[in-house]
């Protein structure tokens, strides 16, 4: 029997972002129309790099286990990340940075934020509004470069690590959600303030 080389993530750490955005529009693809096994040959084929025919020669107990790991590491805990390396296939390596500062974000961030964040087919869109490359650092401090898009930085952001978008994401969504409460609880208060006014 022909020996099969096998890469398999360790963690979410180890699985691209763009990698896991085809596996996700794949399984939303065929929701309810492929076999689990399909999708199971899938995730082998897209997060451990083994072609189809390949996979038909793993033993049944490995292949199990790698399904089971897999599928571990993927509803693993996304903690927010603030800064992370990439390295290109060039050999040159480029930090980038969340956003230091929420609260300078510009309305054109947080317009292509809302408008990307929320499907995973744009997930690297949303990703380039959020982490750009460093400017500037000096031990935990940074500086990001200016804005100008996700044009420029869009396709890098698949190559990404997928546990920080994810945590990114998260993250979002709570503070969008603590926003609104905010909102709602400011509004409240205006209401009760006017009505005791005109009292």
């Amino acid at each position: 029997m022909d020996s099969i080389s096998i890469s398999i993530p360790e963690s979410l750490r180890d699985i691209k972002l763009g990698d896991w955005q085809k596996f996700v529009s794949l399984e939303a693809k065929n929701e309810g129309k492929e076999s689990a096994e399909f999708l199971n040959l899938k995730a082998l084929q897209i997060f451990c790099g083994i072609e189809l025919s390949e996979s038909m020669k793993i033993p049944l107990a490995s292949f199990d286990g790698i399904i089971e790991h897999l599928s571990e590491i993927l509803s693993s805990p996304t903690p927010r990340v603030n800064r992370f390396k990439l390295t290109g296939t060039d050999g040159a390596t480029v930090e980038f940075g969340l956003i230091p500062n929420l609260d300078e974000m510009s309305y054109g961030e947080y317009q292509d934020l809302e408008s990307y964040l929320h499907s995973y087919e744009t997930m690297h869109k949303a990703m380039a509004v959020l982490y750009r490359p460093l400017a500037w650092s000096s031990g935990d401090r940074y500086l990001i470069h200016e804005y100008k898009g996700t044009d420029n930085m869009a396709d890098v952001m698949k190559e990404m690590p997928v546990d920080i978008a994810l945590g990114a994401r998260v993250f979002f969504y709570r503070l969008a959600k603590k926003l609104q409460t905010y909102t709602m609880d400011s509004l409240l208060q205006e209401v009760v303030e006017d009505s005791a006014q005109r009292s």
